[in-house]
C-alpha cells in the first residue's frame, strides 16, 4: 500500500483464502447500462501462471475507463486486479468490477478497509474504536458487492518510547473486536507492515516479523499478513526475503510486488523476484500477487518492459 490463517484441522490456511476468493461465471446483464467495454486485440496472450494483478494506471497505453484497463489487462494476460482504493469508489462502480471479475474469472485482490486514521491500536480511545469499527461495518458492505475478501489494514502507528511487545499486546484487543465484525463474512483482515510512516508517527508493524506478531497475538483466521516484499527488501531486508517470508508463512494470505530501490516492476531494482516467485509455488500459493508498484517507462516500451520483466518473473 502506498502514502493496504491461521489454519484449523491441518488445512492450509492460503487454501483457506482461496477457497473464499473463487470466482465462478456469471451473466454480464447487469453492466448492460454502463460503458462498453473496449475490444483491446494485443488480446489473446497467453496467461500469466501467477495471479499478477495490476492496478488503474499501472499499464502504459492503456485506456481510462476503469472497466476498460481491466479489460486491457485481461488481453494481455493478467488474471488477478488489485485496487488499494476501489473502496472508496462509487458503489455502482463496484458492482460492475464485481461482475466483470466473476464472468471473466478474475482474483480481485486487496482493497483498504482501514488506514488507521492516526488511531493508536494499543491506545484508541473511545472515538477511536468507534471509527475503526466503523471502517469495518463499511468494509463489509464493499466486499458484499465485489466479493473481495482480503482487505488491507494499517494498525496505525507505534510509539518508540513504550515497550513494543506492550504495543502489540494492547493493540490485539482492538484487532479481535473487528475480526468479530468481518469474520462471519469471510473477510480476512491483511495486515501491513510498512517500511514509511503513517499519520501519527512510525507504524506499529515495519517489518514481516511485526506483523507475524501482531497476527500471532490476535490468533483469528481473519487476522494475517501481507507481504509486501517491496517494504521488506526497503528496510534493507532485501538479501532475506524468502528466509523471512518462510519464518511467518503460517500467517500469511497475501502477497505483493514492487522492486527497491525504485518502486517500479520486478528487475529495476535489486530484489530477486524470480526466486521469490519460486518460493510462493513451493508453498502452494495461488492468490493474487499485488504489482504495488509503478511502472519504470512510458508509452509503448513501458508496457513491453513491464510485461517482460513479468514473463520473466513467471517463467
Amino acid at each position: 500500500m502506498s502514502s493496504l490463517r491461521s489454519a484449523k484441522n491441518g488445512e492450509s490456511p492460503i487454501m483457506n483464502r482461496r477457497k473464499f476468493c473463487s470466482l465462478t461465471g456469471t451473466s454480464l446483464a447487469g453492466m448492460a447500462a454502463g460503458p462498453a467495454i473496449a475490444d483491446h486485440h494485443a488480446g489473446d496472450a497467453k496467461p500469466f501462471k501467477a495471479m499478477f494483478a495490476p492496478h488503474s494506471g499501472l499499464l502504459p497505453t492503456s485506456p481510462k475507463d476503469y472497466l476498460d484497463q481491466m479489460k486491457f489487462a485481461y488481453d494481455h494476460g493478467f488474471r488477478s486486479w488489485e485496487e488499494n482504493w476501489l473502496s472508496r469508489k462509487d458503489a455502482k462502480l463496484c458492482d460492475k468490477v464485481g461482475e466483470f471479475a466473476k464472468d471473466k474469472g478474475i482474483l480481485l485482490g486487496v482493497t483498504v478497509i482501514t488506514g488507521g486514521n492516526g488511531v493508536k491500536f494499543w491506545d484508541p480511545g473511545e472515538d477511536g474504536i468507534k471509527n475503526i469499527l466503523a471502517d469495518m461495518k463499511k468494509g463489509v458492505e464493499h466486499c458484499k458487492r465485489t466479493g473481495q475478501t482480503n482487505m488491507t489494514m494499517i494498525p496505525g502507528p507505534r510509539d518508540p518510547k513504550m515497550p513494543y511487545e506492550e504495543q502489540i499486546k494492547k493493540a490485539a484487543d482492538l484487532m479481535k473486536r473487528c475480526c468479530d465484525i468481518v469474520e462471519g463474512h469471510g473477510i480476512i483482515l491483511a495486515q501491513e507492515p510498512l517500511s514509511h510512516g503513517v499519520k501519527g508517527g512510525p507504524p506499529l508493524l515495519r517489518s514481516f516479523e511485526d506483523g507475524h506478531k501482531l497476527c500471532t497475538a490476535v490468533n483469528r483466521k481473519s487476522c494475517k499478513v501481507l507481504a509486501d516484499f517491496f517494504h521488506e527488501g526497503q528496510i534493507g531486508n532485501g538479501p532475506k526475503l524468502i528466509e523471512n517470508a518462510e519464518k511467518i508463512w503460517d500467517q500469511v494470505s497475501y502477497i505483493q510486488y514492487g522492486d527497491s530501490p525504485g518502486r517500479k516492476e520486478p528487475g529495476t531494482g535489486k530484489l530477486d523476484y524470480v526466486a521469490v516467485t519460486k518460493f510462493l509455488r513451493k508453498k502452494g500459493y495461488t492468490g493474487p500477487i499485488g504489482m504495488e508498484h509503478g511502472a519504470s517507462k512510458k508509452g509503448k516500451e513501458g508496457l513491453d518492459a513491464l510485461i517482460s520483466s513479468y514473463r520473466k518473473v513467471d517463467a
